[in-house]
């Protein structure tokens, strides 16, 4: 039982580290960057990019103070997953090479082996704190998109094969060289890098966005769009086609299913608004009142014998019809005084109410039981084996109310 039950617990911590680890990747990110006096930092998002994504750099001065600083941006990507999406082990490895990938645009890590990337780099722009009014962009104009390069490791000597751009249908990406021609996705870094020259510290906002041409999610996670998109159409297929097979048989489904429902409704109601629905209990006291009603009446009749020893009723209609009235009546009012009467004081009222419902059950109870001795006794008499059949049903009767047999 114990290894059971630490087997279960490991596997919930491996279901959520599972979870945790594929979350959806933001399509804007934003991190807070302390400048340094006569210092340089290097501000790196990665990201997976479709094709065609644009790439926005937003920052922000959070002081107005009279400082000024100069901003640059590369973006560079990789075929190799495991060098840009890391998890928290890895995130510091990547973040003490952020220097390394914004100024070597042809030289690659030590353990990695491709020799194509996708590089683009910005001017440098220099922007101030004093007076500024919303976001400042890192604008490149013209605009220009990411170029391919040549790259070697870095502990081999450069190529002597100039910087070329590939074909389109050939650059590098997340499936590599695949039969389709190479994908045009990539895995990217975008490095800001930023120069103070003041002698004060200073704080800012920097907020990348990637807006691919089917909105901000990721390369890794847009096909999962699709794929959720597909399976909510083909859940909602099936709630349809339920509720046909539902709405074929409703004759068939419990009644427990509709009494849970308005139940349901009750403590939804009750929840949101603070109040009941009015008039709902009533309504329910009332539907069981008239169930009761007609389940009595019905074993009156068949106590009495009725197509049985007695082709119709005569007389003893009037007085089933009369009884069953007094039973709603005295069963309504019974209901309706304890769904409305909530007070500790309505107690005393809730017991006269019940007292006539009491008295008119035993009164029933006893024209039952004294009309079915009257009916058995009417089969004994009659000796045929029909009615013999009919009498030992009657005898199971009495078992069914009172549990004894007679």
């Amino acid at each position: 039982m114990q290894l059971n039950i630490i087997f279960f617990f490991v596997l919930i911590l491996q279901l959520l580290r599972l979870t945790t680890t594929n979350l959806l990747i933001p399509g804007i990110m934003t991190e807070k960057v302390d400048l340094m006096p006569k210092s340089q930092e290097y501000l790196g998002f990665l990201q997976s990019s479709l094709n065609k994504t644009e790439v926005e750099v937003r920052l922000k001065c959070l002081e107005n103070v009279d400082i000024e600083f100069e901003a640059e941006v590369v973006i560079r990507s990789s075929p190799c997953a495991k060098e840009f999406i890391v998890d928290k082990m890895r995130f510091s490895q990547v973040s003490n090479l952020l220097q390394f990938y914004f100024e070597n645009d042809n030289k690659i890590p030590p353990g990695y082996d491709y020799d194509k990337i996708l590089y683009y780099r910005s001017k440098p722009q220099r922007f101030s704190c004093l007076n500024s009014v919303g976001d400042h962009f890192l604008e490149q104009i013209p605009k220009f998109g990411m170029k391919v390069y040549n790259v070697t490791p870095f502990n081999q000597l450069p190529s002597l094969e100039p910087r070329s751009r590939r074909a389109n249908d050939q650059f590098p990406g997340i499936n590599g060289q695949s039969i389709d021609g190479g994908a045009k996705d990539s895995l990217t870094i975008t490095i800001t890098k930023f120069s103070a020259d003041d002698t004060k510290n200073h704080t800012i906002e920097a907020e990348v966005q990637w807006r691919g041409p089917y909105g901000y999610l990721s390369a890794i996670d847009y096909p999962l769009l699709h794929f959720y998109g597909f399976m909510c159409i083909f859940y909602t297929l099936m709630a349809l086609a339920w509720l046909i097979v539902c709405l074929k048989h409703w004759k068939d489904l419990l009644r427990v299913q509709f009494w849970i429902g308005c139940f349901y409704a009750e403590y939804s109601n009750m929840n949101q608004t603070g109040k009941s629905v009015e008039g709902l209990l009533e309504l329910a006291e009332l539907t069981s009142c008239l169930k009761r009603t007609m389940a009595h009446v019905l074993v009156i009749i068949v106590s009495v014998g009725f197509g049985v020893v007695k082709p119709r009723l005569g007389s003893t209609l009037n007085q089933v019809i009369a009884v069953g009235m007094l039973y709603f009546i005295f069963c309504a009012i019974e209901g309706l005084t304890r769904v409305s009467k909530q007070t500790t004081e309505a107690v005393k009222e809730k017991q006269i109410a019940k007292m006539p419902l009491a008295l008119l059950e035993i009164c029933i109870a006893w024209w039952v039981f004294s009309s079915l001795i009257s009916t058995m006794r009417a089969l004994r008499l009659r000796r045929n084996e029909v009615f013999f059949i009919k009498l030992d049903n009657y005898r199971v009767h009495p078992i069914l109310e009172t549990g004894d047999p007679v």
